[in-house]
């Protein structure tokens, strides 16, 4: 059985929404306001993710990886040789 921590993440943010309608002290606000911040960067992380991978209609750069594979691939090959296989002086 394999953990996810993005549903693990989410759902602490989730209930620190719910936990805060449901307290009446004055940390209520700062818990809601964590909450709601978490969530928010949960779903912009969620979109970005997927516009790397995914052609979006009407969305300028998304589906950059599967565009630009070949370019990528070349790249890091590049990185590899040149940081593992040169002779150190």
């Amino acid at each position: 059985m394999t953990i996810n921590k993005s549903f693990i993440t989410n759902f602490i943010a989730f209930l620190l929404v719910a936990l805060s309608f449901t307290l009446a002290s004055p940390y209520a606000s700062f818990l809601l306001l964590t909450g709601l911040f978490a969530l928010s960067g949960a779903l912009t992380n969620l979109l970005a993710i997927h516009m790397l991978f995914e052609k979006v209609p009407f969305l300028y750069g998304s589906g950059v990886i599967p565009s630009r594979f070949e370019a990528f691939k070349e790249a890091i090959k590049n990185l590899m040789m040149q940081e593992f296989f040169t002779r150190a002086a």
